[in-house]
């Protein structure tokens, strides 16, 4: 599946709204854009913004974005763009936001990792982003060249190659046509939403996410996804606690997607979260902030709202994988990564309720006293954690009855229930009766060649069983969230020499010992 470029730095966003609705419209507007206009910075670039609410500039891959250019350059139709401006307000785009960002990105030679979107996300940009931004400037400078190639033509034509100088003919003739919305700010927005949802349908949580710009659940998934980078939508807040929600935010997001997740997977040392550059991880992490209380019915007009649902989720993520001494340091391979390594955010979501549903319980302890049993119950559970996913059939609605199914293990081992008959009782239970134990040992590819996926499940199978374990609950550590700890309690005497130390979890050793 081909990657899709970053491109939401190239325009600005701003708020939709204009303080005083009694000014007309000025115009005569422009009718077309020439490349010159997308030059940044330049006279239209510095007037030009998304709506605050509009999604992020992230569905098109490479291959797209050379068809748009190559479309541009020959002369081909390309959509109109339309805007929108109203008095003073800036110049807005309602529709072809994607199709300015990629000729913008050819212009300025920034698909996701030039000099723009380094200032914009303060070079913390992630090395997926990197990557695809590199083979997208190698794609299209192959087949079209680089903006910085007919610029070079125009003082030396001899030097350029043959597809440079078929083009160059036309080059200063080229431009978008433009379309422009009349009406106050309402009516844009609801152009806004009726054109883009015809064009390219948004879906629920898409709507959803826009909707709540202004609310908790919004302000911290969009903090989370960037780290607190790029578009800073709590900035509205007093600027110590907009400072505040963007560190809680840079420290959630590192505890998500850190370390970066590389396939085939060939380490455990793998993030809670997958991906920050896939394309269902806004829609990941508003749901995990949802899951946590975070508020979607409110606006926040201070940003404590939003900081406390910020310090909440932190502590939360803490709980599962971390250094603090509160972790439990629950490693991604066991409970969320499926045995071919594909990351299951229905397992991510349904392991934070899981957790957090113990702690309010206070069965903590019980859990970490069958840990290691439970642990190895979870991984013979593969297939059947996929028929759960299955008969929900959507991730977010398999977090309930996946979570369930982790009570249950607990449940069967704190009676008693050997290992191996844990997954059997379950099946004959009348909540998961529908579980086909037949499906545990099948293996079934009709490939010579090994895939990303088998690759994945050679090496994680391989590791975890062979995965250092804590030494006092048994269950497999995590390089994240390992505790150095005395066998011999230091007030029992116990020094600090090698043969008196053993790895543990921050919670066992601070807390289970204790």
């Amino acid at each position: 599946m081909a990657q899709k470029l970053f491109l939401d730095a190239l325009i600005g966003r701003d708020d939709f709204e204009v303080q005083d609705q009694a000014l007309n419209s000025q115009g005569p507007h422009k009718t077309t854009l020439s490349y010159s206009d997308f030059e940044i910075p330049g006279f239209f670039f510095s007037s030009l913004r998304k709506p605050d609410f509009q999604r992020e500039t992230n569905e098109w891959d490479a291959e797209k974005v050379k068809d748009l250019i190559k479309s541009f350059l020959d002369g081909d139709l390309v959509p109109a763009i339309i805007l929108w401006k109203y008095a003073d307000s800036y110049t807005f785009v309602i529709d072809g936001a994607h199709r300015i960002s990629a000729i913008a990105a050819w212009v300025n030679d920034d698909y996701g990792d030039g000099k723009i979107s380094r200032k914009f996300f303060a070079n913390a940009i992630p090395e997926q982003q990197l990557e695809t931004a590199k083979k997208a400037r190698e794609i299209i400078n192959k087949d079209i060249g680089a903006y910085k190639d007919f610029k070079d033509a125009l003082y030396e034509p001899d030097i350029a190659t043959e597809h440079v100088k078929r083009r160059l003919k036309n080059f200063g003739t080229r431009a978008l046509q433009l379309q422009w919305v009349d009406g106050d700010s309402k009516k844009a927005e609801s152009s806004f939403f009726k054109i883009n949802q015809l064009s390219t349908p948004i879906s629920e949580t898409e709507i959803a996410i826009l909707e709540a710009r202004r609310k908790p659940s919004g302000l911290c998934s969009r903090a989370i996804l960037r780290g607190g980078q790029g578009y800073r939508y709590w900035d509205i807040f007093e600027e110590s606690l907009a400072d505040k929600i963007q560190s809680e935010a840079a420290i959630i997001n590192e505890l998500i997607f850190k370390p970066e997740l590389i396939t085939p997977i060939k380490t455990l040392d793998l993030p809670l979260g997958g991906k920050n550059h896939a394309s269902n991880s806004l829609s990941m992490v508003f749901d995990l902030v949802k899951l946590l209380g975070a508020d979607n019915i409110s606006e926040d007009l201070t940003g404590d709202e939003t900081l406390k649902c910020l310090v909440k989720i932190k502590k939360s993520l803490q709980r599962i994988n971390d250094i603090q001494p509160s972790s439990l340091g629950l490693h991604p391979a066991v409970y969320i990564y499926s045995q071919s390594g594909n990351f299951r955010v229905s397992c991510f979501h349904a392991l934070i309720c899981f957790v957090e549903e113990l702690s309010e319980q206070k069965k903590l302890k019980l859990f970490t006293k069958y840990r290691g049993d439970f642990e190895k119950v979870i991984v013979k559970s593969d297939v059947l954690i996929q028929q759960i996913v299955r008969k929900a059939r959507q991730a977010n609605k398999a977090v309930v009855p996946l979570v369930s199914f982790f009570h249950q293990i607990l449940n069967k081992l704190n009676k008693q229930i050997e290992v191996d008959s844990v997954l059997v009782e379950l099946s004959q239970s009348s909540e998961f009766s529908y579980l086909s134990l037949d499906e545990l040992n099948q293996i079934e590819t009709s490939n010579t060649s090994f895939s990303k996926a088998t690759k994945s499940a050679a090496f994680i199978s391989e590791a975890i069983a062979n995965a250092p374990k804590c030494k006092i609950c048994g269950g497999i550590l995590h390089n994240k969230s390992i505790s150095i700890d005395h066998k011999v309690r230091k007030q029992d005497g116990g020094d600090g020499s090698r043969e008196n130390a053993q790895l543990t979890h921050p919670y066992c050793n601070t807390t289970v010992k204790n």
